[in-house]
């Protein structure tokens, strides 16, 4: 029973890491994203690969920080893109759009590929 209570106790300190990884690369994205430097940080079209990797990444670190159903998991990442998007359309400089939240959609889709077939 100790074992048990022992492994419980791990996934749940597991679990809470990987939150707040998640919560706080979500933040550093819109916090660092709203600075003047970030104005073409990343060149097109290397930029739809780091949203690609973002986006995938985060889908990753919810699907292993929280037990959702996989329909939840998949839409948290492309919400957060849309809502990045969105947001970009009130800083000055940024070039909002649906490319960018489609490169969102494939990395997501990539990871959960990946998840699928590494389980």
């Amino acid at each position: 029973m100790n074992v048990q209570r022992t492994t419980t106790k791990q996934a749940l300190v597991r679990s809470r890491f990987w939150l707040a990884v998640g919560l706080l690369g979500v933040s550093a994205l819109f916090v660092l994203g709203a600075q003047p430097f970030a104005v073409g940080i990343i060149p097109s079209p290397f930029d739809k690969l780091a949203h690609a990797l973002v986006f995938g990444a985060l889908f990753l670190v919810l699907d292993s920080a929280l037990a959702l159903p996989l329909w939840l998991v998949l839409m948290i990442p492309l919400l957060i893109s849309a809502a990045d998007e969105f947001h970009q359309l009130f800083l000055p400089g940024r070039q909002p759009g649906l490319a960018d939240w489609w490169a969102g959609l494939c990395g997501v889709v990539l990871a959960a590929c990946w998840r699928h077939f590494r389980r």
